[in-house]
């Protein structure tokens, strides 16, 4: 952006003005990031320490399982399907330990296996069905419903 801004006061494209109030709006916006990071460790040793989550590394079986999950053509980045490779793996250890109540909470719709209408997309619902992981789209975990049978 900076670059970009040389450019276009070069150009006539941005006046003084218009160069000096993005330069402020981009120095706050850097500052903030740099705060934020400096918060980011705390963040996450708080989490951490949540009861209810679990934080895991990804093992060996994880990331077999993300190899695996190549050749059903999902159409994931390469992190989202290594974040699924973990969950599914997990799950199945959780399942195997005796939960039955197992549930994942994506906000983001890559992995949500419903599309953009709601509509189910079944090879992605199918693994999630198979190891009994029932997939939230919001962090209050109320939607969408769990059905009574599940």
């Amino acid at each position: 952006m900076r670059q970009f801004l040389l450019w276009a006061r070069d150009e006539c494209v941005v006046n003084a003005g218009e160069d000096e109030t993005t330069r402020r709006v981009l120095d706050l916006m850097e500052g903030r990031e740099k705060a934020d990071l400096g918060r980011l460790d705390d963040a996450f040793q708080t989490l951490k320490a949540a009861e209810g989550i679990e934080i895991f590394n990804l093992s060996q079986q994880m990331l077999e399982r993300c190899a695996d999950l190549s050749y059903l053509k999902l159409g994931l980045q390469p992190f989202d399907q290594a974040i699924l490779a973990a969950i599914l793996v997990r799950g199945e250890q959780l399942l195997s330990e005796g939960a039955d109540d197992i549930a994942f909470c994506e906000v983001d719709s890559d992995l949500q296996p419903w599309d953009k209408d709601q509509n189910r997309m079944e090879r992605l619902a199918e693994l999630y069905d198979k190891v009994r992981i029932w997939v939230y789209g919001d962090f209050l975990l109320q939607a969408p419903a769990k059905p009574r049978e599940w």
